[in-house]
């Protein structure tokens, strides 16, 4: 092989490796089921990871009150019923206060929903201050006990701490531990 053909090789092989690390990781999408305060299935949480930009929840419920609804992230990856007090307190790694005050909102709070008044409800949120695993320096949903999606019996004020003054928690899904 001549000089100039392994130059020209050497060439093509490093544009193709460097194309190859420039690429982006493979988006990770997990489902886990959404269970209400006796312990049935009532829905699904589906989260996409999408990089630097945070996640997308896809959320579908059916057998709710209708009526505006707080929905958080918790701390932890327990769902058990009837209160799901077992999921902890709101997702908070950066211990800031809660809701649309001057040192929040916290990782874990998100905006109302409203359920329909047959009791269903479908939501796309994105929420850009975690991941599933502790990518691109956010926190992860997917820790040492994981954590859980908490739907709430009333409407966050975004203000009472450290809650929002939501009401109970009628609706729980675990984000397993990664």
């Amino acid at each position: 092989m001549s000089k100039l053909s392994m130059i020209s090789m050497l060439a093509t092989v490093s544009l193709v490796l460097a194309a190859c690390g420039g690429a982006d990781a493979p988006e990770e999408t997990m489902t886990v089921d959404i269970m209400n305060t006796a312990g049935a299935k009532i829905g699904t949480l589906k989260i996409e990871d999408d990089g630097a930009e945070g996640v997308e929840l896809d959320i579908q419920v059916t057998g709710l009150e209708p009526g505006i609804s707080a929905m958080h992230i918790h701390e932890t990856g327990k769902c058990i019923a009837p209160d799901y007090t077992s999921a902890g307190g709101h997702f908070n790694p950066g211990q800031v206060a809660h809701g649309q005050v001057a040192d929040g909102p916290h990782a874990g709070d998100m905006m109302n929903i409203e359920i329909d008044q047959d009791g269903t409800g479908s939501f796309e949120i994105e929420n850009e201050k975690v991941s599933l695993r502790g990518t691109n320096g956010l926190p992860a949903l997917m820790d040492a006990d994981g954590s859980a999606l908490i739907i709430h019996a009333k409407a966050d004020d975004y203000e009472s701490q450290p809650s929002g003054a939501a009401g109970p928690r009628v609706a729980c899904a675990v984000i397993p531990a990664g």
